[in-house]
């Protein structure tokens, strides 16, 4: 039942139907059942293009056509041999056997069965794979595709690369923001112990990455002790504070969903009224379920178009914070599907809406009033290049500061830029 529910995961993702976020958030399975059943379906994604080079070389066929749900089945059969130890040899084939004669013919049975049988006579070893070059091994090793393996290459050398393609395919961390509204970091810390949850303080933030057990069970998460985000989406409120003495009335987070960055404005300033906005209702109503949780009364959800301020908008806030929509390839340890869906061509459209939403936020901004853009994504173009274009023909704004946190071991990829208006 459970590899049944795998698979219908993986072919929604696959087909576009549903996204990895929405079939991770079903319920209805007990703890254990739910911890495989997610790291299946993630890991699935996160190597995809390794688990694919390694079935072909168990084919007598090179290149062949399979049907989408076969070759699901023997990727989460590939998966659970090579990257899980707790699932033995007979299991994976019986069980990957017995779904493909739910999905398949009899041919397709036959070849599942005589694949998974060669295969898991051996133990299969990717990191002592040999390939012709280093882009070679990064695309199948690190399943990094090859047009996203040269770009990066291109724009910051193969050692830069290697490490980021390392790094993407790391299971991440989960983080937690101290909601201090209700409880100190400390608190928090002891109470999530005294329910089994292990967890260590992240220096210079009111956060907690955890180290063992399930957080969402927990009565901290029910009484909004806390909000899951990851370190680096946690920076972005800090980074746009930081310096600040002047007192801050008025916030416009533009693009806000699911909330996180107003929630991590609204606790280190509780006396900023923040505008929390969203074009779409299913966003808004995600903010609004947030911060309700939270407690918080500093924010105010709102369906908005960016790139349409109202006239009563102008020059009326404080505080502009733009975390544009983006490629997204600074997420790939938290969304793997992003590197397969994502394409170099979808970067020059979206850089186009993010120069339309970055000039329409910069008109709500009152003269020496601050304007943070950020994206959780690597390319130049999205970051460093348009804000250079942007900084070129706006003499009324000056760059006062940049961060750039890379894909590593602690943290997603962000980037993130902070403008005063002078004029």
């Amino acid at each position: 039942m459970l590899r049944e529910e795998v698979l219908k995961a993986l072919l929604a993702i696959d087909s576009g139907e549903e996204s990895l976020e929405e079939v991770l958030n079903v319920g209805g399975q007990n703890e254990k059942d739910a911890g495989l059943y997610r790291e299946i379906v993630k890991g699935v994604f996160r190597h995809k293009i390794t688990l694919d080079y390694a079935i072909e070389s168990f084919m007598n066929r090179k290149n062949q056509k399979l049907h989408k749900p076969i070759e699901m089945i023997l990727r989460m059969a590939f998966y659970q041999w090579i990257y899980l130890d707790r699932v033995p040899a007979h299991a994976i084939v019986n069980e990957s056997v017995n779904l493909a004669k739910k999905v398949g013919h009899k041919g397709s049975v036959a070849f599942v069965n005589a694949v998974l049988r060669k295969a898991t006579k051996e133990k299969i070893h990717p990191e002592d794979w040999k390939f012709s070059s280093l882009e070679e091994e990064i695309n199948i090793k690190y399943s990094l595709p090859m047009e996203l393996t040269s770009y990066l290459i291109k724009s910051y050398g193969e050692d830069w690369t290697l490490d980021f393609a390392r790094h993407s395919i790391e299971i991440p961390a989960t983080d937690l923001r101290v909601n201090t509204s209700k409880i100190s970091t400390k608190d928090l810390l002891d109470s999530l112990a005294k329910e089994g949850i292990q967890c260590k303080e992240i220096p210079g933030l009111d956060g907690l990455r955890v180290l063992k057990g399930n957080i969402f069970s927990t009565r901290a998460f029910k009484e909004g002790f806390f909000y899951v985000q990851d370190q680096a989406a946690m920076e972005v409120a800090d980074f746009a504070l930081k310096g600040q003495e002047k007192e801050l009335k008025k916030a416009l987070d533009v693009c806000g969903a699911p909330g996180g960055k107003s929630i991590g404005l609204a606790l280190m300033r509780p006396d900023l009224k923040i505008q929390c906005c969203d074009v779409s209702i299913k966003k808004v109503k995600r903010i609004q379920d947030n911060i309700q949780r939270l407690g918080l009364k500093n924010i105010d959800p709102k369906l908005r178009d960016g790139q349409r301020p109202s006239k009563d908008e102008k020059e009326a806030f404080d505080l502009v914070l733009l975390d544009a929509p983006c490629s997204g390839f600074g997420l790939l340890k938290r969304k793997p599907e992003i590197k397969y869906k994502r394409t170099l061509k979808d970067i020059k459209s979206l850089v186009s809406l993010q120069k339309s939403l970055l000039e329409a936020s910069a008109t709500c901004l009152k003269v020496g009033g601050i304007l943070v853009y950020s994206t959780c994504t690597i390319s130049k173009e999205e970051n460093e290049y348009l804000m250079e274009d942007f900084l070129k023909n706006r003499e009324d704004f000056t760059l006062v500061d940049q961060k750039s946190l890379p894909l590593n071991q602690e943290t997603d990829g962000f980037k993130m830029f902070k403008l005063v208006k002078t004029c």
